[in-house]
């Protein structure tokens, strides 16, 4: 087992959250050695006899192999918090979820750039609201996610009936990119009415997103949970209807906390849906009218600069390696591969992802930098 397979074999057993996972790996050095500990030893660290119990009993239960196999007969791939692939913004909350499970289609080709979680978050907007939308909510949600969309955002949301399932319906129609965050395994689509969205959104490019393990059903205590995800890796939550005590000002407070912007539709002062957005204008929320109002307020275009210039940069030793060398002039495979020292599998297919993300070019067989 490898250290990455130790946070996915961690992750089947949600009773261990973030909060007692990092305990556990920093007690024991690495969550490999976490997950293989004895029973003692965890004892004394203070695990609690009932949950020691069960997590012995999962863990000699737990097939890694099997496991895997499902994960990749759904198109299913993990991320764990350590590497760059996860969204740099929801790693610095305090209960991050040390792995992520993102559920893409069988039936594209991703890119390599595509395949990243944080390249997708790295420009993005939570869309929340009520489950009972109005017609008003209706046309807001559309107007404003096809104005977010226009300009590059990704939306997230989470996948539930109303506002979300506007805002993703409108993403997929736009031609634009969504991040769907669940409450409960990538298996399990809820509500099942949206099992055809949830198809749309894996199909156009999207992501469905959650920290829990295939096989777990979503329940009322995790939707909080799911919040903290959807504020967290977003520059922003735009509310666009709901009642003051409601999931969707669950999610207003968690962004407040984690320092995202808030932002707020206005209604019709009669609407009992009005009642939330109102309420967060009253404590500072910023008051939206229009896509236009998201955008300069968080300052998207500068974004989008930065996030490209951040795209043609290094990711990898290989990729550092290969631009070093095409600095002056342009290079051949053949020679790249002579002076490289890599195998030739290696070195094209780290040319392939480079020219993805633009930073290389291939003319007439010779690779320049772009």
């Amino acid at each position: 087992m490898t250290g990455k397979e130790a946070y996915l074999a961690f992750s089947t057993f949600p009773a261990i959250g973030p909060q007692r996972f990092k305990l556990l790996r920093e007690y024991f050095g690495s969550a490999k050695r976490a997950w293989e500990a004895p029973e003692k030893e965890l004892r004394q660290l203070g695990v609690g006899e009932k949950l020691l119990a069960k997590f012995i009993v999962h863990r000699k239960a737990f097939s890694l192999e099997k496991y895997e196999d499902r994960l990749g007969k759904l198109g299913v791939e993990y991320v764990t918090v350590e590497e760059f692939e996860y969204p740099e913004r929801l790693k610095k909350i305090d209960d991050a979820p040390f792995l992520l499970y993102a559920r893409r289609s069988h039936a594209r080709k991703v890119s390599p750039g595509e395949a990243k979680l944080a390249e997708m978050a790295e420009v993005s907007v939570a869309v929340v609201g009520t489950r009972k939308i109005s017609s008003y909510g209706r046309d807001v949600t559309e107007r404003l996610v096809a104005g977010l969309v226009d300009a590059g955002v990704t939306i997230v949301s989470g996948l539930a009936l109303g506002v979300d399932a506007v805002a993703h319906k409108t993403v997929v129609e736009c031609g634009g990119k969504t991040i769907a965050v669940m409450a409960g395994g990538l298996d399990k689509i809820y509500p099942t009415s949206n099992t055809q969205l949830a198809r749309q959104i894996v199909e156009s490019g999207g992501v469905l997103m959650s920290e829990y393990p295939l096989g777990v059903n979503p329940r009322p205590e995790y939707f909080p949970y799911r919040n903290r995800i959807e504020s967290g890796m977003s520059l922003g939550v735009v509310v666009i209807e709901g009642a003051i005590k409601s999931g969707t000002m669950v999610t207003a407070a968690l962004a407040a906390r984690q320092g995202r912007d808030v932002f707020a539709v206005p209604g019709p002062i009669n609407s009992p849906l009005a009642a939330g957005p109102h309420m967060l204008i009253r404590n500072g929320a910023k008051l939206v009218e229009k896509a236009e109002d998201i955008l300069e307020e968080l300052d998207i275009s500068t974004k989008h600069k930065v996030h490209s210039a951040k795209r043609i940069l290094p990711d990898t030793e290989e990729e550092k390696t290969l631009i070093n060398f095409l600095e002056n002039e342009g290079v051949g495979l053949d020679e790249l591969v002579r002076m490289s020292g890599m195998e030739t599998g290696t070195v094209l297919s780290t040319l392939t992802g480079m020219e993805m993300k633009g930073m290389v070019r291939n003319v007439g067989g010779v690779y320049v930098k772009a």
